[in-house]
Protein backbone atom coordinates (compact mmCIF):
# COMPACT_ATOMS: atom_id res chain seq x y z
CA UNK A 1 0.00 0.00 0.00
CA UNK A 2 2.64 2.43 0.48
CA UNK A 3 4.35 1.92 -2.57
CA UNK A 4 1.16 2.21 -4.69
CA UNK A 5 0.31 5.55 -2.50
CA UNK A 6 4.10 6.42 -3.00
CA UNK A 7 4.32 5.36 -7.18
CA UNK A 8 0.36 7.53 -7.30
CA UNK A 9 1.89 10.48 -5.72
CA UNK A 10 4.49 11.12 -7.79
CA UNK A 11 2.76 10.51 -11.34
CA UNK A 12 0.45 12.44 -10.36
CA UNK A 13 2.90 14.90 -9.32
CA UNK A 14 5.14 14.59 -12.80
CA UNK A 15 1.75 15.04 -14.82
CA UNK A 16 0.74 17.95 -13.08
CA UNK A 17 4.22 19.68 -14.18
CA UNK A 18 4.90 18.21 -17.19
CA UNK A 19 1.15 18.51 -19.04
CA UNK A 20 0.07 22.33 -18.57
CA UNK A 21 -1.96 23.47 -20.99
CA UNK A 22 -2.76 27.64 -22.08
CA UNK A 23 -4.34 28.70 -24.40
CA UNK A 24 -2.05 31.08 -27.07
CA UNK A 25 -2.41 34.45 -27.64
CA UNK A 26 -4.85 34.85 -30.97
CA UNK A 27 -2.55 35.82 -33.39
CA UNK A 28 -3.83 39.16 -35.32
CA UNK A 29 -2.32 40.54 -38.50
CA UNK A 30 -4.22 44.38 -38.78
CA UNK A 31 -3.75 46.59 -41.75
CA UNK A 32 -4.78 50.61 -42.01
CA UNK A 33 -6.17 51.83 -45.16
CA UNK A 34 -5.64 55.61 -44.94
CA UNK A 35 -6.91 58.22 -47.30
CA UNK A 36 -4.55 60.46 -48.53
CA UNK A 37 -6.53 63.33 -49.60
CA UNK A 38 -5.81 67.08 -48.44
CA UNK A 39 -8.07 66.90 -45.23
CA UNK A 40 -6.38 63.83 -43.81
CA UNK A 41 -3.49 65.47 -42.47
CA UNK A 42 -4.16 65.90 -38.76
CA UNK A 43 -6.00 62.38 -38.59
CA UNK A 44 -2.61 60.74 -40.34
CA UNK A 45 -0.26 62.43 -38.01
CA UNK A 46 -2.22 61.22 -34.70
CA UNK A 47 -2.35 57.71 -36.30
CA UNK A 48 1.19 57.83 -36.09
CA UNK A 49 1.65 59.57 -32.69
CA UNK A 50 -0.53 56.71 -31.16
CA UNK A 51 -0.13 53.68 -32.78
CA UNK A 52 1.62 52.69 -29.65
CA UNK A 53 -0.72 53.66 -27.06
CA UNK A 54 -3.41 51.49 -29.77
CA UNK A 55 -0.43 48.41 -29.37
CA UNK A 56 -0.04 48.53 -25.69
CA UNK A 57 -3.88 48.22 -24.68
CA UNK A 58 -4.89 45.70 -27.91
CA UNK A 59 -1.91 43.95 -26.81
CA UNK A 60 -1.07 44.55 -23.31
CA UNK A 61 -3.33 41.53 -21.69
CA UNK A 62 -1.45 39.40 -23.26
CA UNK A 63 -4.41 37.50 -25.47
CA UNK A 64 -3.73 39.11 -28.37
CA UNK A 65 -0.40 39.12 -30.59
CA UNK A 66 -0.96 41.67 -33.75
CA UNK A 67 1.54 43.08 -36.42
CA UNK A 68 0.74 46.41 -38.09
CA UNK A 69 0.62 47.29 -41.88
CA UNK A 70 -0.22 50.12 -43.46
CA UNK A 71 -2.16 50.88 -47.13
CA UNK A 72 -2.03 54.71 -48.31
CA UNK A 73 -4.71 55.65 -51.02
CA UNK A 74 -6.23 58.31 -52.91
CA UNK A 75 -2.97 60.77 -53.27
CA UNK A 76 -2.04 61.96 -57.04
CA UNK A 77 -1.52 58.93 -58.57
CA UNK A 78 -5.00 57.69 -56.65
CA UNK A 79 -4.22 53.95 -56.71
CA UNK A 80 -3.29 51.95 -53.62
CA UNK A 81 -0.14 51.38 -52.47
CA UNK A 82 2.02 50.09 -49.20
CA UNK A 83 3.66 52.23 -47.06
CA UNK A 84 4.61 49.59 -44.81
CA UNK A 85 4.18 45.61 -44.65
CA UNK A 86 3.21 44.72 -41.50
CA UNK A 87 5.18 45.10 -38.97
CA UNK A 88 6.00 46.19 -35.12
CA UNK A 89 4.56 49.68 -34.17
CA UNK A 90 7.40 51.86 -33.79
CA UNK A 91 8.30 50.34 -37.23
CA UNK A 92 4.80 51.19 -38.58
CA UNK A 93 4.75 54.63 -36.88
CA UNK A 94 8.33 55.69 -38.88
CA UNK A 95 6.62 54.71 -41.84
CA UNK A 96 3.70 56.60 -41.50
CA UNK A 97 5.19 59.68 -42.37
CA UNK A 98 5.29 58.63 -45.66
CA UNK A 99 1.87 58.77 -46.06
CA UNK A 100 0.72 61.64 -48.41
CA UNK A 101 -2.16 64.47 -48.34
CA UNK A 102 -2.48 65.61 -51.86
CA UNK A 103 -5.02 63.48 -53.07
CA UNK A 104 -8.32 64.38 -53.93
CA UNK A 105 -10.48 60.57 -55.47
CA UNK A 106 -10.48 57.80 -52.54
CA UNK A 107 -11.61 54.63 -54.18
CA UNK A 108 -11.88 52.94 -51.06
CA UNK A 109 -13.35 49.38 -52.16
CA UNK A 110 -10.19 49.47 -54.31
CA UNK A 111 -7.49 50.27 -50.95
CA UNK A 112 -9.63 47.56 -48.61
CA UNK A 113 -9.24 45.07 -51.52
CA UNK A 114 -5.24 45.87 -52.35
CA UNK A 115 -4.69 45.68 -48.39
CA UNK A 116 -6.44 41.76 -48.75
CA UNK A 117 -3.45 40.85 -51.42
CA UNK A 118 -6.59 41.15 -53.87
CA UNK A 119 -5.98 42.81 -56.69
CA UNK A 120 -4.84 41.57 -60.61
CA UNK A 121 -1.33 41.14 -60.28
CA UNK A 122 -0.46 42.93 -57.18
CA UNK A 123 3.13 42.39 -56.57
CA UNK A 124 3.29 44.54 -53.16
CA UNK A 125 1.85 41.67 -51.09
CA UNK A 126 1.17 42.06 -47.82
CA UNK A 127 2.85 38.50 -45.17
CA UNK A 128 -0.35 38.30 -43.33
CA UNK A 129 0.81 35.05 -40.81
CA UNK A 130 -1.06 31.85 -41.81
CA UNK A 131 -2.91 31.31 -38.40
CA UNK A 132 -3.43 34.98 -38.26
CA UNK A 133 -7.17 37.04 -37.74
CA UNK A 134 -7.23 39.67 -40.76
CA UNK A 135 -8.00 43.20 -39.61
CA UNK A 136 -9.23 45.77 -41.86
CA UNK A 137 -9.32 49.44 -40.94
CA UNK A 138 -10.41 51.83 -43.51
CA UNK A 139 -10.01 55.63 -42.33
CA UNK A 140 -11.30 58.27 -44.32
CA UNK A 141 -13.82 61.00 -44.83
CA UNK A 142 -14.68 60.33 -48.02
CA UNK A 143 -17.56 57.63 -49.84
CA UNK A 144 -15.64 55.20 -51.99
CA UNK A 145 -14.97 57.09 -55.23
CA UNK A 146 -13.21 56.71 -58.48
CA UNK A 147 -12.79 52.26 -58.22
CA UNK A 148 -12.12 51.40 -61.58
CA UNK A 149 -10.50 48.49 -63.36
CA UNK A 150 -7.41 50.67 -64.63
CA UNK A 151 -6.92 51.47 -60.86
CA UNK A 152 -7.20 48.09 -59.87
CA UNK A 153 -9.51 45.28 -61.11
CA UNK A 154 -10.47 41.75 -59.44
CA UNK A 155 -11.32 38.85 -61.59
CA UNK A 156 -10.94 41.84 -64.41
CA UNK A 157 -13.55 43.86 -63.22
CA UNK A 158 -13.58 47.40 -61.05
CA UNK A 159 -13.99 46.62 -57.26
CA UNK A 160 -17.46 47.02 -55.43
CA UNK A 161 -19.19 47.01 -52.35
CA UNK A 162 -20.44 43.54 -53.72
CA UNK A 163 -17.04 42.07 -54.94
CA UNK A 164 -15.44 43.46 -51.97
CA UNK A 165 -18.34 42.19 -50.15
CA UNK A 166 -17.14 38.81 -51.42
CA UNK A 167 -12.78 38.76 -50.94
CA UNK A 168 -13.48 39.95 -47.02
CA UNK A 169 -16.03 36.88 -46.78
CA UNK A 170 -13.30 34.55 -48.20
CA UNK A 171 -11.16 36.13 -46.14
CA UNK A 172 -12.60 35.11 -42.92
CA UNK A 173 -11.68 39.25 -42.55
CA UNK A 174 -12.95 41.66 -40.03
CA UNK A 175 -13.22 45.43 -41.28
CA UNK A 176 -14.01 48.48 -39.59
CA UNK A 177 -14.13 52.10 -40.40
CA UNK A 178 -13.42 55.20 -38.82
CA UNK A 179 -15.16 57.33 -40.95
CA UNK A 180 -16.69 61.23 -41.08
CA UNK A 181 -19.98 62.12 -42.99
CA UNK A 182 -22.98 60.56 -43.90
CA UNK A 183 -22.38 59.36 -47.30
CA UNK A 184 -19.30 57.91 -46.35
CA UNK A 185 -20.91 56.12 -43.79
CA UNK A 186 -23.48 54.68 -45.99
CA UNK A 187 -20.08 53.64 -48.52
CA UNK A 188 -19.09 51.61 -45.83
CA UNK A 189 -21.36 50.60 -42.72
CA UNK A 190 -22.80 47.69 -44.23
CA UNK A 191 -19.81 46.09 -45.47
CA UNK A 192 -18.36 46.69 -41.94
CA UNK A 193 -21.52 45.58 -39.96
CA UNK A 194 -21.43 42.54 -41.95
CA UNK A 195 -17.68 41.73 -41.62
CA UNK A 196 -17.52 42.05 -37.28
CA UNK A 197 -17.13 45.65 -37.47
CA UNK A 198 -18.10 48.89 -36.06
CA UNK A 199 -18.08 52.41 -37.24
CA UNK A 200 -15.81 54.64 -35.30
CA UNK A 201 -16.21 58.99 -35.23
CA UNK A 202 -13.86 60.26 -37.05
CA UNK A 203 -14.31 63.69 -35.80
CA UNK A 204 -12.75 62.51 -32.83
CA UNK A 205 -9.11 61.20 -34.47
CA UNK A 206 -9.04 64.20 -36.39
CA UNK A 207 -8.77 66.65 -33.32
CA UNK A 208 -5.13 68.45 -31.62
CA UNK A 209 -6.60 68.32 -28.51
CA UNK A 210 -4.25 65.00 -27.47
CA UNK A 211 -6.79 64.05 -24.50
CA UNK A 212 -9.67 63.71 -26.75
CA UNK A 213 -7.23 61.45 -29.14
CA UNK A 214 -6.09 59.31 -27.21
CA UNK A 215 -9.02 58.64 -24.83
CA UNK A 216 -10.50 57.71 -28.68
CA UNK A 217 -7.85 55.21 -29.40
CA UNK A 218 -8.32 53.82 -25.83
CA UNK A 219 -11.76 52.89 -26.24
CA UNK A 220 -11.03 52.05 -29.83
CA UNK A 221 -8.22 49.75 -28.93
CA UNK A 222 -10.65 48.24 -26.02
CA UNK A 223 -13.29 47.70 -28.97
CA UNK A 224 -10.73 45.97 -31.29
CA UNK A 225 -9.42 43.60 -28.21
CA UNK A 226 -12.81 42.59 -26.75
CA UNK A 227 -14.05 41.75 -31.65
CA UNK A 228 -10.66 40.11 -31.59
CA UNK A 229 -11.62 37.49 -28.73
CA UNK A 230 -15.40 37.51 -29.83
CA UNK A 231 -14.05 36.60 -33.27
CA UNK A 232 -12.47 33.29 -31.99
CA UNK A 233 -15.89 32.67 -29.64
CA UNK A 234 -17.49 32.81 -32.96
CA UNK A 235 -15.15 30.72 -35.28
CA UNK A 236 -13.27 28.42 -32.64
CA UNK A 237 -12.15 26.12 -35.63
CA UNK A 238 -10.38 29.00 -36.83
CA UNK A 239 -6.56 28.52 -36.95
CA UNK A 240 -5.63 31.54 -34.94
CA UNK A 241 -7.86 30.57 -32.61
CA UNK A 242 -6.86 26.80 -31.44
CA UNK A 243 -5.21 26.71 -28.15
CA UNK A 244 -1.26 25.36 -27.76
CA UNK A 245 -0.53 22.75 -25.53
CA UNK A 246 3.10 22.98 -23.74
CA UNK A 247 4.52 19.37 -24.34
CA UNK A 248 7.44 18.24 -21.97
CA UNK A 249 10.83 17.96 -24.03
CA UNK A 250 11.51 13.88 -24.68
CA UNK A 251 14.59 14.18 -22.24
CA UNK A 252 12.19 15.50 -19.39
CA UNK A 253 9.76 12.41 -19.91
CA UNK A 254 12.89 10.18 -20.04
CA UNK A 255 14.44 10.96 -16.76
CA UNK A 256 11.13 10.89 -14.85
CA UNK A 257 10.48 7.54 -16.24
CA UNK A 258 13.83 6.43 -15.27
CA UNK A 259 13.37 7.74 -12.02
CA UNK A 260 9.68 6.33 -11.71
CA UNK A 261 11.52 2.74 -12.88
CA UNK A 262 14.19 3.03 -10.12
CA UNK A 263 12.09 3.37 -7.70
CA UNK A 264 9.90 0.75 -8.63
CA UNK A 265 12.92 -1.72 -8.92
CA UNK A 266 14.11 -0.80 -5.58
CA UNK A 267 10.74 -1.26 -3.89
CA UNK A 268 11.00 -4.54 -6.19
CA UNK A 269 13.44 -6.00 -4.73
CA UNK A 270 13.39 -5.47 -0.57
CA UNK A 271 11.70 -8.28 1.10
CA UNK A 272 8.35 -8.75 1.13
CA UNK A 273 7.74 -8.20 4.56
CA UNK A 274 9.14 -4.51 4.64
CA UNK A 275 6.09 -3.31 2.31
CA UNK A 276 3.35 -4.48 4.43
CA UNK A 277 1.26 -2.24 6.31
Amino acid sequence: MKLKRLLSGLILSAAAAIAPVHAAPILSDIVFVVDESGSMGTVQANLRDNIGLFASILTGTGQVDARYGLVGYGDRAIVPRMVTDLTDPTSFATAAQGLKINGGIEPGYTATAFALNALDGQSDLFSFRSNAVKNIIILTDEPSNGDTAARGSVGGSAVTSSVLDGLLTSNNALYNGVLRGSSTINSFSTLINDHGGTVFNLNLFNTSDQTIVQQFVTDFANKKLQETLDFCQLNPTNPACQPSTSVPEPSSLALIGLGLLGIFTRYRRRPVASLAV
